[in-house]
């Protein structure tokens, strides 16, 4: 199907008019704020072991939901796979120790 482009609508109001104005603060809100600083800088300063237990928990729910997640191979396909990996390591140990074999000879010849 043809997808319909919507064409956005030119902006006609003038850019003092799209600007919003800035308010001035009453100094009473000011003031708060300036009060809430000290505040969250205690807070900050607070000891990272109340936080702890939160975050082991977090941490625990999160792993369990990736978990949930995961596509685990039914028995057989394992079991295939492992007969690869098995396969694979019986033939690289061959290869790795057929090159130790030769490297040795040819140090040992090259000494005597």
């Amino acid at each position: 199907m043809a997808e319909k482009k919507v064409k956005s609508k030119p902006n006609t109001q003038p850019k003092a008019a799209v600007q919003p104005a800035v308010a001035e603060k009453p100094k009473a809100v000011e003031k708060a704020r300036v009060a809430e600083k000290p505040k969250a800088a205690e807070k900050a300063k607070s000891p990272e072991k109340s936080k702890q237990p939160k975050a082991l928990v977090r941490w625990w729910r999160e792993t369990m939901g990736e978990l949930r997640k995961v596509t685990w191979p039914t028995p057989e396909e394992a079991w295939r796979l492992t007969k690869i990996v098995l396969v694979v390591m019986f033939g690289m140990s061959l290869v790795l120790g057929l090159l130790d074999f030769l490297f040795s000879w040819l140090i040992r010849l090259i000494l005597s």
